[in-house]
């Protein structure tokens, strides 16, 4: 098993056409026993208007807290109680990220201007104290291990994965609250309750996780995941930082020709498994001289199909 882990963020096309911060923040790690992928995707309402500031500090700490976790886990326990401690962990990576929010707050009041950018609504439950919605984020994590692996979600956002039988499949639960521009948030009171988990002992090729910039640029699941096997063909038969160096490249491209929304897009793999997956006899095809040229050209023939 030979893990490894990336992370991008990306502003959209829209928001640069905008001069709009990109609201994304995403953050990996790994090492010999683990690997970690998160990404958040900061609201882009107008109310929203330390969303960055949020979706930063949700990734850190979901960082901090499983890193904690996995560290100090007994592995039995975990097997039989896997939904309390997940539980656990998810109140931990709340609470977490409220402290944060609220030391933010303490030493930097909202600022006239950004009062003014925000709804009278909003302004009144700012101005009260209420100010978490102003940091309001969406959180997908996920980690591998050698023996296990899980994923957390809080919000739209997909997290996609590749079983050892090569098949894409979606295993953390749908929020069916998840809809359009409606998404539940790290701020809401009901957090604990909308935090979404799945554990398994199986371990997979890959797991992707990517904010709903992602998502919204293609047609359907299909086109999606015919994105991350052209990901996984680049990883498979290129070194590791000149396959990242090549999606890092391509993202703001399909930011401009699909959902225009920032991009945020994070995976943890088994680079064992990818060099032995089958995905890579699909696309033995005949290499441009650009790496990105292929990784455009691969993505967007399948999707023509």
């Amino acid at each position: 098993m030979n893990l490894k882990a990336f992370n991008f963020s990306v502003q959209g096309f829209n928001h640069i056409k905008k001069n709009k911060e990109c609201q994304d923040s995403s953050i990996s790690d790994f090492n010999e026993n683990y690997a970690i992928a998160v990404v958040s995707d900061g609201h882009g309402g107008d109310d929203y208007v330390r969303s960055l500031i949020g979706s930063s500090a949700a990734t850190s700490v979901a960082r901090e807290q499983i890193e904690y976790f996995i560290k100090n886990i007994n592995k039995e326990d975990l097997f039989m109680n896997t939904d309390k401690l997940l539980g656990n962990l998810k109140n931990s990576i709340i609470n977490g990220w409220n402290k944060l929010i609220e030391s933010h707050f303490q030493f930097n009041p909202f600022s006239d201007e950004e009062l003014s950018m925000v709804s009278e609504k909003a302004k009144e439950k700012y101005i009260l104290g209420n100010v978490e919605s102003a940091y309001g984020t969406t959180l997908i994590a996920v980690v591998m291990t050698q023996e296990f692996w899980f994923g957390l979600h809080i919000g739209d956002g997909k997290c996609v994965v590749l079983n050892c039988d090569e098949n894409f499949a979606q295993p953390i639960p749908t929020d069916s609250r998840c809809f359009l521009n409606a998404t539940t948030s790290i701020c809401d009171s009901d957090a604990s309750i909308s935090f979404r988990h799945f554990f398994s002992k199986e371990i997979p090729v890959a797991i992707f996780i990517g904010s709903d910039g992602v998502d919204d640029s293609f047609q359907n699941d299909e086109q999606l995941y015919n994105l991350y096997k052209s990901i996984l063909f680049s990883f498979g038969t290129d070194d590791f930082e000149s396959a990242k160096k090549e999606l890092e490249d391509y993202l703001p491209k399909l930011s401009k020709k699909g959902s225009g929304d920032d991009i945020s897009i994070a995976a943890v793999l088994d680079m064992d498994k990818i060099s032995e997956s089958k995905i890579l006899e699909e696309f033995i095809v005949k290499k441009s001289e650009s790496t990105e040229e292929n990784i455009i050209k691969n993505t967007e023939e399948r999707n023509e199909n």
